[in-house]
C-alpha cells in the first residue's frame, strides 16, 4: 500500500493546540482540558479548537474531524498500533461517517436507520473500542487499525466495499512480523484471492496460518513479475488459474522443508 503517516512538518500546530486536540482525542472533556492546560475557560478550549480548524481549512468544528485530521496530515503524534479489530458494516460505516466529519443524523438517514437506532449503534461501537467519547472513538480506531494508513486498514476497507459477500463472516485476521493483513475465504464471486506480501517468509508464514481453514483451499505461493513482492493465492487449483485466456502464468514456488499442516 502507498498510504503513508505525513511527518509533523506537512501539517504543523502550534504546541497549546496540538496539546488541546491530543487530550480531546484521549477523550478528555472541555472542563479537564482547560484544567491541565491552565487555560482557566472552556471558552478558551473551544477557541483552540476553532483555530485548528481553521488550520485544516474546515468550516465547523467536528470533534472527531478534526482528530482524524490531525492524524492524517501528521499535525499530532499517531497513537502506537494496537491488534486490529474487525467491525460489521454499519459500525464501520458509523466511524468513517464520524471520521468525514458527518453527523449521526446524516449517517442514520443514508443508511435508511432511525435516529435511536443509530444512537444505539455509536454506543455499542464506544464499547467495543473502549472510548468514551467521540473524537476518542476516531483514536482508538486508528490504534486497531480501522483507520489509517496500515495494509490492515486498506484491506478492511476493500473487505467492506465489496457486494454483500456470503463469506465475509468467515475473514481471518492473519498475523506477520511486517504487520497484520485481512484475508477473505474464497467463493461466490471471488473464486480465487490473495495477498501480496513482501518476502518469501511472510508469504510461508500466512500460507501456514491459513492452512486447512474453509475457504482457503488449495494453496499456493508464486513470484508476481514486479520485484519486491510474494503472492499466497486461494481458492482454484492453480491449473485452472494457468489455463485461463489472457492469464499469464507465475511459476510455483517450491517451500522447501515446509508442510503445510491440516487444520482439524
Amino acid at each position: 500500500m502507498n498510504a503513508r503517516v505525513p511527518t509533523l512538518a506537512e501539517s504543523p500546530l502550534p504546541h497549546l493546540e496540538r496539546q488541546v486536540l491530543e487530550l480531546i482525542a484521549e477523550g478528555h472533556t472541555d472542563e479537564e482540558v482547560a484544567d491541565r492546560l491552565g487555560l482557566k475557560s472552556v471558552a478558551r478550549v473551544q477557541y483552540r479548537l476553532s483555530r485548528i480548524a481553521r488550520h485544516f481549512q474546515l468550516e465547523t468544528v467536528v470533534r472527531p474531524q478534526l482528530v482524524d485530521h490531525g492524524y492524517t496530515r501528521g499535525a499530532m503524534p499517531v497513537p502506537g498500533l494496537l491488534q486490529p479489530l474487525l467491525l460489521e458494516a454499519k459500525a464501520y460505516g458509523l466511524v468513517r461517517a464520524l471520521a468525514a466529519g458527518r453527523s449521526l443524523h446524516a449517517y442514520a438517514r443514508s443508511q435508511g436507520l432511525k435516529p435511536h437506532h443509530v444512537q444505539y449503534l455509536l454506543k455499542t461501537t464506544r464499547a467495543k473500542l473502549d472510548a468514551t467519547s467521540r473524537p476518542a472513538v476516531i483514536r482508538r480506531a486508528w490504534q486497531r487499525q480501522i483507520l489509517g494508513p496500515t495494509a490492515f486498514a486498506a484491506d478492511l476497507a476493500s473487505m467492506h466495499g465489496e457486494a454483500l459477500h456470503p463469506g465475509t463472516g468467515r475473514w481471518v485476521i492473519v498475523p506477520l512480523l511486517s504487520g497484520y493483513r485481512l484475508a477473505g475465504p474464497a467463493g461466490g464471486l471471488h473464486r480465487t484471492r490473495h495477498l501480496d506480501v513482501p518476502d518469501q517468509e511472510a508469504a510461508s508464514a500466512a500460507a501456514r496460518f491459513l492452512s486447512g481453514r474453509p475457504g482457503f483451499a488449495p494453496l499456493w505461493i508464486t513470484k508476481p513479475p514486479h520485484p519486491g513482492a510474494f503472492r499466497v493465492s486461494w481458492g482454484r487449483p492453480l491449473s485452472v488459474v494457468r489455463s485461463e485466456p489472457g492469464v499469464v502464468p507465475a511459476r510455483p514456488l517450491q517451500l522447501a522443508g515446509i508442510c503445510l499442516p491440516q487444520r482439524a
